[in-house]
């Protein structure tokens, strides 16, 4: 770099200059990490850089498959993102390996109860407390296939006939004890939704033909093609509706049971049978290939309305965030290009929540997640240099990644972005400044280079949290990239 451009470059970044700096003295408690020099401004200087924001819904293409959380449940009215719609998507096949799964259909006297038994993933978002009817439905769709997962957004399946599940079931109680007795057998289950189902489809599935429906090979495809699964959701609106709780499908605990009387040797006995979710095969590591869909359905209200996957408000003060399907914030740091020769001894994005209505009952999401958006070649890039994998499934290309270095969580009330070392090679090796994209995932596909990329697991389910954060602007709350750093 010449002399010239050099000074240029410390007057523009260094010296009072509003449009993009604002000096203010930085608390170290306030930075993500604790190990930094004293700032004497003599030998170690601190700024801050400020941050232009944008605002966008998603056009969301986040998959869940059966052995991820699924969300269920209905949030009516988010005072300031509005509404959510929940609903699972399941089909079921025989766990026995009997012809018939029924033994003899001669010998039922009566099939006595049925239960849709959902695994609980052990969260709620929302009022833990709510009271909501959860329904099942038979599906009656053709499009509802053998696939590695749906998208959330993907239209609602057909169903067909009344009713099949109706309970109203309170949040709060998901994690209870319960005590299932079967003749002189007491069996205790925990952390399971069970559902009470009309016992007149156990007598239906034990009629079907053993030659076209209980086949020796062939017989879950078959099977499902008879029963096309179950549509489980919220029937009907109510003000207690605000929550959404989430399940494992792919659990040994999720299954639906018929309890029946046969007749053997003469004398009633009860006996059970399982019909389990159905599974083909595993797909991209921990993808699960089979029947299922979680379909979540958002009805942006309030604030939350003024948002468009095309249209954002102008640098706004507050930035509303929803994990997917929801919403992410773009964000630009002019101020980060042409920073003279320096060690930068700590760099991150700084921002804090803003409080807003709904606070006490929606949370955040567990982690945001930042990246850098390369418009030419439309693909978003890793924060490579101070985003760390932590293991690589090379077959897969699924990630992990070190969270405490990287950030995206609370600490000291505040949440940051590490970005030392990428505001270092800017400075040493003049790299892109790329705008950055600020969302909260479930999964993201991420890429290094141009080459293939990785899936990167964030957070544990769809639909899981919620904020307003303090956007770009000049309010002391305002986002910025803090830096500590000294001349060379």
């Amino acid at each position: 770099m010449k002399l010239k451009s050099l000074l240029l470059g410390v007057g523009a970044l260094f010296l009072l200059n509003t449009q993009f700096v604002r000096c203010t003295k930085i608390d170290p408690t306030d930075i993500g990490t604790d190990l930094l020099p004293a700032v004497d401004n003599i030998h170690t200087f601190d700024t801050t850089l400020r941050v232009y924001t944008s605002n966008y819904l998603f056009d969301d293409s986040t998959t869940v498959n059966l052995n991820e959380a699924h969300a269920l449940g209905r949030i009516e009215n988010d005072p300031v993102f509005g509404k959510t719609d929940a609903q699972i998507y399941l089909s079921f096949v025989p766990n026995s390996t009997n012809r018939n799964p029924f033994l003899n259909l001669d010998s039922i006297v009566a099939i006595d109860s049925a239960i849709l038994s959902l695994s609980y993933a052990g969260s709620v978002f929302g009022d833990s407390t709510s009271s909501q009817k959860i329904s099942a439905f038979e599906i009656n769709d053709d499009n509802f296939k053998d696939s590695i997962g749906y998208i959330l957004t993907h239209p609602r399946f057909n169903t067909t006939g009344p009713d099949l599940a109706g309970s109203i079931v309170n949040f709060s109680q998901f994690d209870d004890e319960k005590m299932i007795v079967v003749k002189q057998d007491t069996q205790t289950v925990k952390n399971v939704l069970r559902l009470p189902v009309d016992p007149a489809i156990g007598l239906r599935f034990a009629g079907y033909d053993t030659s076209t429906v209980y086949l020796s090979s062939g017989r879950d495809s078959a099977f499902q093609k008879a029963f096309n699964g179950l549509a489980i959701k919220v029937d009907g609106s109510s003000s207690t509706n605000n929550a959404l709780a989430f399940f494992n499908p792919g659990d040994a605990n999720t299954k639906l049971t018929f309890y029946f009387r046969v007749i053997k040797n003469g004398v009633a006995d009860t006996v059970s049978t399982d019909f389990i979710p159905y599974s083909t095969l595993t797909y991209f590591g921990n993808k699960v290939k089979g029947f299922s869909a979680n379909l979540i359905e958002r009805a942006p209200e309030h604030e939350y309305a003024n948002l468009s996957k095309t249209t954002s408000p102008e640098d706004p003060e507050k930035l509303l965030i929803q994990s997917a399907p929801g919403s992410y914030a773009i964000l630009k740091v002019p101020g980060l290009k042409g920073i003279p020769n320096s060690i930068i001894h700590r760099a991150e994005l700084s921002f804090i929540s803003a409080p807003s209505a709904g606070d006490d009952i929606y949370k955040t999401p567990d982690l945001f997640f930042l990246d850098l958006i390369d418009s030419s070649n439309n693909v978003h890039l890793a924060v490579r240099e101070d985003f760390y994998l932590t293991g690589v499934t090379a077959q897969t290309r699924i990630a992990q990644y070190d969270i405490n270095n990287f950030g995206g969580f609370l600490k000291n009330n505040k949440l940051f972005f590490n970005l030392t070392r990428h505001v270092q090679a800017l400075v040493t090796r003049g790299t892109e400044n790329y705008a950055f994209r600020l969302y909260a995932p479930q999964t993201t596909l991420l890429h290094y280079t141009l080459a293939e990329p990785y899936l990167i697991p964030v957070n544990s389910a769809p639909a899981k949290g919620r904020a307003v954060i303090y956007g770009g602007g000049d309010l002391p709350e305002s986002m910025v990239v803090r830096i500590i750093y000294s001349k060379i």
